[in-house]
C-alpha cells in the first residue's frame, strides 16, 4: 500500500502587555491549542469527508517575543483515498491549504472564516446562497442589503456550529486582562489578526445553529390563513399538505401591503419563491420558511361544485 504524507508549518501567537515576559499560563494556552487541533480535524471532516484525519504537532521551541507557537498540520494519505479525492491534481497537501485557507488561518479569499466572523459582528445571515465557486453571506438592513463572499470551504465551515464553537475557544485567551491580540501565519508572515474588540463576535457565533439545508423553491403557490401586518410577525400559509409559519422577506411587497396597493381577502393566494431552512440546534431539528419574493397575488382558488 502506497503511504504519502503532507504537512504545512503555520504559527499562531498571543500579545499583549501580560505577556510581555514572554510567558503564558498553560492552563489558557493547553485548551486552545486543543480547540485548534479539533478544529482542523473537524475542518477536514466537514470539507474533504473522504481523506485521512489531520494531526497538529507542536514544532521546535517556543518563539521569543509575545508568546508564539510553531506548529505543523499533518496528513498521512493512503493510495485508497488519493483515487477517491475530487480532481486528479487533489492532494493531501492541496487539502491541508484549502482548510487553513478557509478558516483563514493562511491567506484566503475574503479572510476565511475568520475574516466572515469578524464582518457580521455577531449577525445573523439573513440568506446564505452560492456563487459560482463563492459562498455569498447577506445581511439586510434597513437601507440595503450588505453582503460578504467566501469560497466554498469557508461556507461549510461557518455552517457547522462544532468548528464556530472550536474556534472561539482557540481565542479564549483574549478574555484575560493584558491578552490582547491573537495572530497566525506562514513563514514569518502575519496573515490574520483578531483583537480583543473582536472576540466577542467568536462567542457570539459559537451561539448559532447548524445550518443542515438552505433551499429555495420558485413559483410555489400558497393560500394564506393569517396576514399579520405588524414588522416582524410572521404570516401562516398552507400549502395544500400542512400549514406553517413564514416571515415576508420581500420589502418591495411589503411596502404594497403597508400602503395599501395590495388588498387582501379570505384565502387568498400568494405565487411566491419559498425558502426552506432546516438546522440542529440545542432543543433539536427546527425548520424555517421565509417568502424571498412574491410573485403574483390571486384571488381565492375556485372549486367546482358539479361534475362535468
Amino acid at each position: 500500500m502506497l503511504v504519502m504524507s503532507s504537512s504545512i508549518h503555520f504559527s499562531i501567537k498571543f500579545d499583549g502587555p501580560a505577556l510581555v515576559s514572554h510567558q503564558m499560563d498553560v492552563r489558557e494556552l493547553a485548551p486552545a491549542l486543543i480547540a485548534l487541533s479539533n478544529l482542523l480535524e473537524e475542518a477536514n471532516r466537514i470539507a474533504f469527508p473522504d481523506s485521512d484525519e489531520i494531526r497538529v504537532q507542536i514544532k521546535g521551541n517556543f518563539k521569543s517575543g509575545s508568546f508564539g507557537v510553531d506548529l505543523v498540520a499533518l496528513q498521512t494519505i493512503t493510495n485508497q483515498i488519493v483515487t477517491m479525492l475530487t480532481s486528479p491534481g487533489a492532494s493531501a497537501a492541496s487539502n491541508l491549504s484549502g482548510i487553513l485557507q478557509g478558516l483563514g488561518m493562511l491567506a484566503a479569499v475574503g479572510g476565511g472564516l475568520i475574516g466572515l466572523v469578524k464582518w457580521l459582528k455577531g449577525r445573523k445571515p439573513s440568506a446564505i446562497r452560492l456563487d459560482g465557486d463563492r459562498t455569498v453571506f447577506e445581511i439586510q438592513t434597513s437601507e440595503e442589503i450588505e453582503s460578504f463572499e467566501v469560497d466554498l470551504v469557508a461556507g461549510k465551515l461557518y455552517q457547522s456550529r462544532v468548528i464556530r464553537q472550536a474556534l472561539s475557544k482557540v481565542v479564549k485567551p483574549l478574555e484575560r486582562e493584558g491578552v490582547d491580540i491573537f495572530a497566525c501565519g506562514e513563514e514569518g508572515l502575519t496573515v490574520t489578526v483578531i483583537t480583543k474588540e473582536d472576540a466577542p463576535y467568536f462567542d457570539m457565533a459559537a451561539e448559532g445553529v447548524d445550518v443542515v439545508s438552505d433551499s429555495l423553491s420558485e413559483n410555489i403557490l400558497l393560500q394564506i390563513e393569517s396576514a399579520v401586518f405588524k414588522e416582524g410577525n410572521k404570516w401562516r400559509f398552507t400549502d395544500g399538505a400542512s400549514s406553517f409559519f413564514a416571515e415576508i422577506s420581500d420589502k418591495d411587497f411589503l411596502s404594497r401591503v403597508e400602503s395599501g396597493t395590495e388588498r387582501f381577502g379570505k384565502s387568498d393566494v400568494l405565487v411566491v419563491d419559498l425558502r426552506r431552512v432546516q438546522s440542529i440546534t440545542d432543543n433539536g431539528l427546527k425548520l424555517e420558511y421565509s417568502v424571498d419574493k412574491v410573485r403574483e397575488h390571486r384571488a381565492p382558488l375556485q372549486t367546482k361544485m358539479f361534475p362535468n
